[in-house]
Formats: C-alpha cells, structure tokens, sequence
C-alpha cells in the first residue's frame, strides 16, 4: 500500500535574540524544522519511506538570513524485517566516502521500540496498535478515497502503545517506559468497511528539556492501495556502510 505523512512540529513562541552590531537577528529555539514529508510504500514484512523537510515558522523578514529549504536532509529509509533498516540521506552526513547507504541490523532495537510504546508509520498498521486506537465507540466519518468511514477518537499516553513483553530486559523497558508515559497523545482513526485504516491523525505533547513550554507534534497519515503489489529491495551492498548501532526504523 501506499503511505503519505506529514508531521508538522511547535515548539511554542519564536524568541529573537537582539539585533548585534552587524544588525543580525539570531532566531532561539525554531527547532531543526517545523514540517516534513514522507511519502512511500509499505508491505507486510518491508517499507520504503522518503521524507523531506521545511521550516514553516521563520518570519518573512529572517528567510535570507534562515534556510526554510532543507533539502540537504531529504532522508530515504528501507527497513526489510530480518535485515534491519537501511538510511540514505542527501548529504551523506553518516557514510564514509564511496558509500551511500548506512545499515543498522535493528530487529532488538525495533522490539525495545515496541515495547515503549511508539507511533509510527508501521505501528499504525500493526494489529495490536489498532486494537488500542479503535477502542474508543465510532462515530460517523467522512469518505476518505471513496471510501465511507468510521471515526475512533480517544487520547492516552504514548506509553500506553507499548508491550513490555516484546524484549527480554525489564530494567531497560522500565526506564524507557517512565519517558513514553509523560507524553500524551490524542488521536483520530478513520477505519473503512473492510476494517483497514484509511486515515490517523495523532496530536503528541511533551514538555521540552530545561523549559515549562510543551512541544507539539501534529501528524497525518493516509493509506491508500491496500492489497497492491509492493516491490522492495535493499540498496547494492558495495554502497552500504555497517553502523553497528540502532537506526529508527522511518524517517520522523
């Protein structure tokens, strides 16, 4: 099927720092962006995501001194379960040269992400996650595709989207589990007549390091063309660089 995200970000008040000498105005706080895209396809065992990002908050007066284009981080991910996640950015920030692709074998690191609680594009359709999010009675929905709908709407904590059981070392997922309980999510899901989702709309809020201001993240998903073919390889192996470590399993 095929999968389309975008997530825009607030980290509350822009704060300007004074003009200096040089009558430059320093920007505090607009976060690395404020929007991103991703578009791509997604099957039963693998996915293939591509986003790109903007910043959306810059005043029109600081867009020649603030880059609101940030094409350089355009970011492509596969994930394939069994063969962990494969990361390609434009300006090949992590790779060495001749290299374009990093490679993180994450299948322990994407059970820890199941079993804290995670939201992301493959969650959404995962059985279990479903469940959580349609508890909720329905109410009427709008046609999405063509397709008429039901609406799930409830809010909970993130933390409330995870399975401790999935990974073997309590102590961990307890540490990691008090972090995922202090952001709070709202949603709506849109579910059609052959039970899939159509539609999820996910409002996250979590107060940001050292500051009494909550960051706010909003995101929409739509799936359309479910029970299409989907096709997807791994990158080449002579353009793969090993990481050794985890790397998110999609690009936020």
């Amino acid at each position: 099927m095929k999968v389309t995200r975008l997530i825009r970000l607030d980290y509350g008040d822009n704060v300007f720092t004074p003009p200096a000498d040089d009558e430059s105005v320093v920007p505090v706080d607009i976060g690395e962006y404020s929007e991103s895209r991703t578009t791509g396809v997604l099957g039963a065992t693998a996915s293939d995501l591509t986003a790109i990002y903007h910043r959306t908050n810059v005043p029109d007066e600081l867009k020649s001194v603030i880059p609101t284009d940030l094409s350089f981080m355009t970011t492509r991910v596969i994930s394939t379960a069994g063969s962990g996640t494969y990361k390609y950015r434009a300006d090949r920030q992590d790779v060495p040269a001749g290299k374009s692709w990093l490679h993180g074998n994450g299948s322990e690191c994407e059970q820890l992400s199941r079993a804290i609680g995670s939201l992301g594009v493959r969650d959404l359709v995962l059985p279990e996650v479903l469940r959580k999010l349609a508890i909720p009675a329905p109410s009427s929905g709008e046609a999405i595709d063509g397709v008429a709908t039901v609406m799930h709407a409830g809010s909970g904590s993130l933390g409330e989207f995870g399975d401790e059981t999935l990974h073997d070392d309590p102590v961990i997922v307890a540490q990691l589990r008090e972090r995922r309980d202090v952001p709070q999510v709202a949603w709506r899901l849109w579910v059609g007549p052959d039970r899939l989702p159509r539609r999820v709309h996910l409002t996250l809020s979590y107060p940001t390091t050292g500051d009494e201001q909550l960051k706010t993240a909003v995101v929409e998903v739509d799936f359309t063309g479910w029970g299409s073919d989907v096709l997807i390889a791994p990158p080449p192996s002579d353009q793969v660089h090993e990481a050794g470590i985890c790397l998110a399993p999609e690009p936020d």
